[in-house]
Protein backbone atom coordinates (compact mmCIF):
# COMPACT_ATOMS: atom_id res chain seq x y z
CA UNK A 1 0.00 0.00 0.00
CA UNK A 2 3.08 2.52 0.90
CA UNK A 3 4.21 1.96 -2.63
CA UNK A 4 0.91 2.95 -4.55
CA UNK A 5 0.81 5.80 -1.82
CA UNK A 6 4.12 7.58 -2.97
CA UNK A 7 3.29 6.80 -6.96
CA UNK A 8 0.15 8.48 -6.27
CA UNK A 9 1.43 11.60 -4.30
CA UNK A 10 4.41 11.34 -7.20
CA UNK A 11 1.45 11.66 -9.63
CA UNK A 12 -0.05 14.77 -8.32
CA UNK A 13 2.61 16.62 -7.54
CA UNK A 14 3.86 15.87 -11.28
CA UNK A 15 0.16 16.87 -12.38
CA UNK A 16 0.31 20.05 -10.26
CA UNK A 17 4.02 21.53 -11.27
CA UNK A 18 2.61 20.25 -15.02
CA UNK A 19 -0.63 22.73 -14.90
CA UNK A 20 1.77 25.20 -12.97
CA UNK A 21 3.70 25.34 -16.17
CA UNK A 22 0.73 25.08 -18.81
CA UNK A 23 -1.87 26.92 -19.91
CA UNK A 24 -3.99 24.55 -19.16
CA UNK A 25 -5.13 23.41 -22.77
CA UNK A 26 -3.67 20.03 -22.03
CA UNK A 27 -6.37 19.49 -19.30
CA UNK A 28 -9.11 19.62 -21.95
CA UNK A 29 -10.75 16.19 -21.29
CA UNK A 30 -11.73 17.57 -18.04
CA UNK A 31 -14.99 19.80 -19.99
CA UNK A 32 -16.47 15.94 -20.33
CA UNK A 33 -16.30 15.14 -16.73
CA UNK A 34 -19.37 15.91 -14.50
CA UNK A 35 -18.52 18.17 -11.82
CA UNK A 36 -15.22 19.00 -14.10
CA UNK A 37 -12.33 20.58 -12.35
CA UNK A 38 -13.95 19.86 -8.63
CA UNK A 39 -14.50 16.53 -9.32
CA UNK A 40 -11.00 15.67 -10.22
CA UNK A 41 -9.70 17.63 -6.71
CA UNK A 42 -12.09 15.42 -4.88
CA UNK A 43 -10.56 12.09 -7.11
CA UNK A 44 -6.96 12.13 -6.43
CA UNK A 45 -6.79 13.82 -2.93
CA UNK A 46 -9.60 10.91 -2.32
CA UNK A 47 -6.91 8.74 -3.70
CA UNK A 48 -4.26 10.06 -1.81
CA UNK A 49 -5.89 10.41 1.21
CA UNK A 50 -7.27 6.74 1.27
CA UNK A 51 -3.73 5.40 0.20
CA UNK A 52 -0.96 7.49 2.12
CA UNK A 53 -3.55 6.78 5.19
CA UNK A 54 -4.27 3.40 4.83
CA UNK A 55 -0.07 2.78 4.73
CA UNK A 56 0.17 3.96 8.41
CA UNK A 57 0.91 0.75 10.53
CA UNK A 58 1.57 1.39 13.65
CA UNK A 59 1.74 -1.71 16.76
CA UNK A 60 -1.00 0.14 19.37
CA UNK A 61 -4.10 1.37 17.64
CA UNK A 62 -4.33 4.14 19.53
CA UNK A 63 -0.80 5.22 18.07
CA UNK A 64 -1.92 4.50 14.35
CA UNK A 65 -5.01 6.98 14.94
CA UNK A 66 -3.63 9.66 16.33
CA UNK A 67 -0.59 9.30 13.30
CA UNK A 68 -3.46 8.50 11.12
CA UNK A 69 -5.56 11.79 12.00
CA UNK A 70 -2.17 14.02 12.16
CA UNK A 71 -1.35 13.17 8.53
CA UNK A 72 -4.81 13.65 7.27
CA UNK A 73 -4.48 17.12 9.11
CA UNK A 74 -0.75 17.92 7.31
CA UNK A 75 -2.52 16.23 3.82
CA UNK A 76 -4.95 19.21 4.44
CA UNK A 77 -2.81 22.04 5.06
CA UNK A 78 -0.50 21.29 2.17
CA UNK A 79 -3.26 21.53 -0.45
CA UNK A 80 -4.49 24.75 1.23
CA UNK A 81 -1.14 25.97 0.61
CA UNK A 82 -1.07 24.90 -2.76
CA UNK A 83 -4.56 25.81 -3.80
CA UNK A 84 -3.29 29.15 -2.17
CA UNK A 85 0.09 29.24 -3.94
CA UNK A 86 -2.18 29.42 -7.26
CA UNK A 87 -3.41 33.08 -6.26
CA UNK A 88 0.61 33.89 -7.64
CA UNK A 89 1.02 32.16 -10.59
CA UNK A 90 -0.03 33.74 -13.82
CA UNK A 91 -1.40 30.92 -15.52
CA UNK A 92 -3.06 29.17 -12.44
CA UNK A 93 -5.84 30.67 -10.23
CA UNK A 94 -7.14 30.52 -6.71
CA UNK A 95 -10.54 28.53 -6.07
CA UNK A 96 -12.07 27.96 -2.76
CA UNK A 97 -14.58 25.55 -4.13
CA UNK A 98 -11.70 23.69 -5.56
CA UNK A 99 -9.57 23.88 -2.51
CA UNK A 100 -13.50 22.75 -1.09
CA UNK A 101 -13.58 19.33 -3.45
CA UNK A 102 -10.09 18.52 -2.25
CA UNK A 103 -10.59 19.11 1.84
CA UNK A 104 -13.87 16.86 0.92
CA UNK A 105 -11.86 13.87 -0.89
CA UNK A 106 -9.36 13.69 1.57
CA UNK A 107 -12.00 13.81 4.74
CA UNK A 108 -13.95 10.69 2.46
CA UNK A 109 -10.80 9.17 1.75
CA UNK A 110 -9.65 9.31 5.27
CA UNK A 111 -12.61 7.97 6.23
CA UNK A 112 -12.35 5.15 3.76
CA UNK A 113 -9.05 4.13 5.12
CA UNK A 114 -10.49 4.49 8.83
CA UNK A 115 -13.18 2.12 7.71
CA UNK A 116 -10.43 -0.65 5.64
CA UNK A 117 -8.88 -0.60 9.49
CA UNK A 118 -11.65 -1.46 11.33
CA UNK A 119 -12.74 -3.98 8.70
CA UNK A 120 -9.26 -5.54 8.86
CA UNK A 121 -8.59 -5.51 12.34
CA UNK A 122 -12.20 -6.88 13.14
CA UNK A 123 -11.28 -9.52 10.61
CA UNK A 124 -8.37 -10.54 12.22
CA UNK A 125 -10.25 -10.67 15.57
CA UNK A 126 -12.52 -13.46 14.22
CA UNK A 127 -10.97 -16.71 12.73
CA UNK A 128 -14.03 -17.53 11.73
CA UNK A 129 -14.37 -14.66 9.29
CA UNK A 130 -11.39 -16.08 7.07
Amino acid sequence: MKSLAIAMAAFVVGLTLFADLGDGTAFWFVRHIPGRDHTGHFVLFGLLSFLSVSSIERREPREGRVARIRWALVLSVLVALEEGSQAFIPSRSFSLLDLSASWAGIFFGFLGSVLRVRFRSARARDPAAS
